[in-house]
């Protein structure tokens, strides 16, 4: 997740400009509300952004989510990265709907 070229973006170029200070704090405070969080520091909202960082397929990432909802695991391993749901934002499980 490269914030930084629509960052700068916004600012004309500028990082320090208040447009790009603005819009790069709203991504700071959204990237904390993901489903999901890998290496217990960055946090995706969705499969597809997840499965591009860990450079993996959707099905794949699926599966194993899958198979830990089933064990009841509240996080797993893969290609070195841990990967956990975001319990403090009240998930339960990987896959399934909140109830």
């Amino acid at each position: 997740m490269n914030w930084i070229p629509h960052i700068m973006a916004a600012g004309q170029g500028d990082l320090s400009s208040p447009a790009a200070q603005e819009l790069g704090h709203k991504y700071w405070q959204t990237s904390a509300q993901g489903h999901y969080i890998v290496d217990y520091a960055k946090y995706f909202s969705n499969l597809i952004a997840l499965s591009e960082f860990l450079q993996v397929t959707q099905v794949y990432l699926r599966l194993e989510m899958l198979k830990a909802d089933q064990n009841g695991r509240h996080q797993f391993t893969i290609n070195d990265h841990i990967i956990r749901f975001n319990n403090n934002e009240g998930y339960q499980s990987f896959l399934k709907p909140q109830s």
